[in-house]
């Protein structure tokens, strides 16, 4: 499904008129918009008294600004009840909103909570009470928090949070087995733990 988008995000305001005159040519004899609304009159009338009021403000006159801002105003409100129509009209159909003269563009993807961290593995590391871990990276994550166990049963936090795929883990008593696992965590919380792995600390 495709969203409508007026594209007129930093024109001028002569593009915007134009912008809304196209727009309203191509409402007229589609039959995917039978029944514009706003109507195309009242779309073109729009444009038409923006354009009048910014060729009147041109002189800087504080009264014809004020009128300028106010028909600026009016358009820009009007324009976000055509867009809605079209929305609505076309069901999200990015051809169809497309024959209406406006822009389309893909609604941005939901986010996604984490998945199961997969591959961990471990060896001893290069210092004495070391070992480092490796898995494969998660695709919906900004970082990943470490636990480690002496049977697999207890688990306590490692603090070793990283945001790679890899970490190596201090501290440890030196030749001796321990139990770890990793999880991803994102805006939407903390995924699913990785099967733990027993490795032995240098």
């Amino acid at each position: 499904m495709s969203e409508a988008v007026l594209g007129m995000s930093g024109m001028a305001t002569p593009q915007k008129v134009l912008k809304s005159r196209h727009i309203a040519s191509q409402l007229i004899g589609n039959a995917a918009y039978p029944t514009p609304k706003p109507t195309v009159l009242q779309i073109t009338d729009s444009a038409t008294a923006l354009e009048t009021a910014y060729n009147n403000s041109r002189n800087k006159d504080e009264g014809m600004m004020t009128i300028y801002r106010n028909k600026l105003k009016a358009f820009r409100l009007l324009m976000v009840l055509v867009l809605a129509y079209i929305q609505q009209e076309s069901g999200g159909d990015e051809l169809i909103i497309e024959s209406a003269g406006v822009a389309t563009k893909k609604p941005k993807s939901p986010p996604q909570t984490v998945g199961k961290v997969t591959n961990l593995s471990g060896v001893q590391g290069a210092l004495a009470g070391e070992t480092i871990l490796k898995w494969k990276a998660l695709k919906f994550k900004k970082t990943y928090t470490v636990a480690k166990s002496a049977d697999n049963v207890v688990w306590v936090d490692a603090k070793f949070p990283c945001t790679k795929k890899t970490v190596v883990i201090t501290g440890l008593v030196p030749e001796t087995y321990t139990w770890f696992k990793v999880a991803g965590i994102n805006g939407l919380g903390q995924g699913e733990w990785s099967d733990p792995v027993r490795v032995e600390s240098k």
